[in-house]
This record gives structure tokens, sequence and C-alpha cells, in this order.
């Protein structure tokens, strides 16, 4: 199931986003990246339907999202955002079995299969022994996998992602990203996120997106986007490309 987005305008008082055209493939990982303020969230929010679009903007494997009610969108796609602010300290088990809210009946409790859901979730992410904990119990590494976990107990063949490695450290950074790929690979996910570390989008991602003041400058697989001339453009500071072990690194 793939994303696309066709002329796209969307904005606040002092900021606009504006996209031509940006398709985001099925079974394919996409890296966001660009400075502070390039709007790289803004998009992942009009993606998913956090921020109301205009019609004929973005679809879903052909679907104009605003045609789509929340259930059938989150039946589709399911967000992921930096960090959850819980006021409940919810079991893991418990907090992973709300991304099957859009199957579950108004007034019904989760029923035998939504629970299998979750612990397969949970599973996959490698937390299935961490299922009875509290949720504020965990670091912010394995909470953020739990965020994932919950994503994938909705069963969405898109997912998209804000952040997933800030302040992480590089162990669960790697682990998330890992996982991330195994998605694509593994589930066919059609999987978008945003990235501030280009050393790490060059490695997972297999298609690159650079935004700068709420445009798209440059699309492509890492090999052949990542120029030290796109990057001074994009960041306007001069950066150096090294090739070591068959990586790419930044070097600021």
């Amino acid at each position: 199931m793939n994303v696309r987005v066709h002329d796209l305008s969307f904005g606040f008082r002092d900021f606009a986003l504006h996209i031509r055209d940006l398709v985001f493939p099925s079974a394919h990982v996409t890296a966001i990246v660009g400075p502070n303020g390039a709007g790289k969230t803004t998009l992942l929010k009009c993606l998913s339907g956090i921020y109301r679009v205009s019609r004929n903007a973005v679809f879903l494997d052909g679907r104009d999202v605003t045609t789509l009610s929340e259930r059938e969108r989150a039946r589709r796609l399911a967000f992921v955002p930096q960090e959850h602010a819980s006021a409940f300290n919810y079991s893991v088990r418990d907090f992973v079995l709300m991304g099957r809210a859009a199957y579950v009946p108004l007034f019904s409790v989760p029923s035998g299969a939504d629970v299998r859901f979750a612990d397969e979730a949970l599973e996959f992410v490698g937390l299935g022994p961490y299922a009875e904990r509290a949720l504020l119990q965990l670091s912010s590494g394995e909470r953020r996998l739990v965020l994932i976990a919950r994503a994938l107990a909705q069963r969405s063949d898109i997912l998209v992602l804000d952040e997933p490695t800030t302040f992480l450290d590089p162990k669960h950074e790697t682990a998330v990203l890992g996982l991330v790929k195994r998605l694509a690979a593994e589930m066919s996910k059609t999987v978008v996120l945003t990235l501030h570390n280009l050393d790490m989008a060059a490695a997972y991602a297999d298609t690159i997106v650079f935004m700068k003041d709420g445009g798209v400058v440059a699309v492509g697989a890492p090999e052949a986007v990542l120029t030290e001339d796109l990057l001074e453009n994009v960041y306007e500071i001069k950066m150096t490309l090294l090739h070591h072990a068959g990586r790419t690194f930044v070097v600021k």
C-alpha cells in the first residue's frame, strides 16, 4: 500500500508547506531529513490525518485521505509520535491494545484476537516478556519500541514515525531502525520516518527525501542523492562525506 502526495499545500500563519508530487512506495523505508523548521513533522501529520488537508492532495493506496473515516484511516495508517505522555501508568499490554481501537465496537472490550495481536506485536519488537510491566517503568528506548508495537497491533500497512530515534543511545537507535527495516522487508510495510541522524538515514533508508523551507529539495536512493553540495545547500554548513566498510558517514 503506497502513499502519494499531489500538490499538497498546508500552512500556519508563519509557515507554508507545499509538496508538488511525492510517492512513498510499499515494502520500502523512506527517511525525511532536513533542518529544524523544514516541515518534516508537518508533512507527516498531513499524511496521517492529524492535520486536515484539502481534497485530492494525499492518497493512501489510491484513496483520497479526506474521504476516509477515522476508523478507515486507522486501518490503513498508523502514526508513531516522538514520545507519548500518559497520565495513566498502563501495563505494556494494555497500552499496546489501544492500537486495536479501530477494530473494537463502541462500548465493547478487546476480544481474545485483539489480545493475541497485541502480544504478537510485542514479541516482534522483542518486548514479549514486558507485557505485564508498567509502561512508566520502562526506559525511553523501550517505550519507543512499545509505541511501535502499538502501531503494529493496528495491523495497518502504512507506518509513519516522527523522529523515532531522538534522544536514544546508539544501542536503542540501532534496534529501532533495524526493526523498521525488518517491518518493510518482512511485513511489506510502507514506512515513512523523519530523522536527524544522516548517517543512520543513509544506512537504513531505501529512499531519502531532503526538505527545506516547506518544500522538497531532493529525493533519491542514499547513494544517488547524498552529495556534499546538496548537504551544504540544505543545512547551510559545509559537510564531508566519508565512505567506509560499505557505509556512508557525514562529518560536520
